[in-house]
């Protein structure tokens, strides 16, 4: 596999990691029964978009991407924050959307520089358009 095949495999689990962590701590704060499916749907995508990216990597003995102790405190710690101030259907579903527009804009970058037949770069494709679909849905809780 290639460096530019493990990296983009390595920023979809990041995405993905990095969404299952905002949708873990923000469907708690949910009163809204439909969002609350929505975000237990997509919990269950992301997780599984995030498996099969660590499954390509260990299939070629490479490592997953796994955040830091601190990175994931310090994310968790601004979503409690963020939503402690404000828990409104409105303000969770910006939220959602503003995580899932700066890791969507973070794929894009990497997959650029990405080879056009990669099964990463099919992957990551997958994972963008289901996390602009996503961010439309959630559209209608602004």
């Amino acid at each position: 596999m290639e460096k530019e095949e493990i990296r983009l495999y390595h920023q979809i689990q990041k995405n993905t990691q990095m969404m299952l962590d905002t949708l873990d701590v923000v469907n708690e704060r949910i009163y809204d029964k439909n969002l609350s499916i929505e975000a237990s749907r997509e919990f269950m995508t992301f997780a599984d978009i995030n498996n099969r990216a660590l499954k390509e990597l260990t299939d070629a003995s490479i490592e997953g991407y796994s955040m830091s102790g601190v990175q994931e405190v310090l994310h968790r710690s601004g979503i409690q924050i963020g939503s402690i101030v404000d828990n409104s259907t409105t303000h969770m579903a910006d939220m959602l959307l503003q995580e899932q527009n700066r890791e969507v804009n973070d794929l894009y970058q990497k997959m650029r520089h990405s080879k056009p037949d990669s099964k990463a770069l099919e992957l990551a494709k997958e994972l963008a358009v289901f996390e602009e679909k996503s961010m439309e849905r959630l559209k209608k809780y602004l």
